[in-house]
């Protein structure tokens, strides 16, 4: 089965697609979906050259921000976080970066109402379940909000995980294709999919929609990942994908560097555990690949 996107630019690039039932059901519902417009993104960050000035703005505003958010849903700023005038005396992106993964795992534990503890402190509110009861949209809402504000704070400088991330190839464009319409499968759990989990090298892969990070993004964030929110498959499924014929992640995971790191933290790196569900290839790459990848988008699909 091949499935066709055709481009913004009056071309198309042709998917082989892995022939099995999973990915035969995704491509012919995934065809009749109203697509969103296709973002552009990469891993990670690399930014030298920053403006100093944009950067605090950016952090002034999740400063602001997050005692709004949360006093209007009935939570209170952690006191492990350390405010504006703090975060901006730090020396380094490393010590800034930390500050971030707190607030972030925070953020997305309070969506998993289950205790985070930082310093031994369990920083989860004991009401935690009664707030979402009454007020599931805006708690939601709430946290979402910040942890987009926390991310944009994270796109002024050059990750601290960058010099040491295992591989060569990662941090091309990459294209994340959404639906302007409900694109939920279904549970993760209720589906058959774990057969094709792996991370060998594809062009095209199911997108993942998780509230934490993938091991990629957790490598490059200096972060923890024996925490549960660190995983490459989350617990709903989602129709839309990715469009990634630039970059190489089999780099990473089959390095020996990540499997201490994983062995260190007493994570699996077994394909089950860390594994990714591949959807294709693409068999007629145009020359001028990456500029297609950096300068167009999908404008339809179809099977053909």
């Amino acid at each position: 089965m091949m499935l066709q996107m055709n481009l913004t630019n009056n071309t198309s690039m042709t998917v082989e697609l892995v022939d099995d039932p999973f990915v035969s059901a995704w491509a012919e519902r995934v065809v009749t979906l109203e697509l969103d417009e296709t973002e552009h993104t990469a891993l990670g960050s690399q930014n030298n050259n920053y403006p100093v000035e944009t950067w605090h703005e950016h952090i002034q505003e999740l400063c602001t921000e997050l005692p709004l958010q949360l006093n209007r849903v009935g939570l209170e700023v952690p006191d492990f976080f350390p405010g504006y005038d703090n975060l901006v005396k730090l020396n380094s992106t490393n010590q800034y970066q930390h500050q971030m993964n707190l607030i972030h795992r925070w953020l997305v534990f309070c969506m998993f109402r289950e205790p985070y503890e930082v310093n031994g402190k369990n920083y989860i509110p004991d009401n935690i379940n009664e707030l979402f009861d009454k007020d599931f949209d805006g708690m939601l809402q709430a946290l979402f909000t910040l942890n987009q504000l926390v991310h944009k704070t994270e796109s002024g400088y050059t990750k601290p995980g960058t010099p040491s991330f295992p591989g060569t190839k990662h941090g091309a464009t990459m294209w994340d294709q959404g639906f302007l319409e409900d694109d939920k499968i279904g549970w993760a759990k209720d589906l058959e999919y774990k057969h094709l989990l792996t991370n060998d090298n594809y062009d095209v892969w199911l997108a993942k929609r998780i509230l934490g990070k993938d091991f990629r993004e957790c490598w490059l964030d200096a972060d923890n990942p024996a925490y549960k929110d660190i995983t490459n498959v989350g617990e709903i499924l989602h129709y839309c994908f990715e469009v990634d014929p630039l970059n190489d992640d089999s780099h990473f995971y089959n390095s020996g560097a990540f499997k201490q790191w994983m062995q260190e933290h007493n994570r699996s790196v077994d394909n089950s555990a860390i594994g990714r569900i591949p959807i294709g290839n693409i068999i007629d790459k145009p020359e001028n690949l990456k500029q297609v990848m950096q300068t167009c988008k999908i404008e339809s699909i179809e099977l053909v």
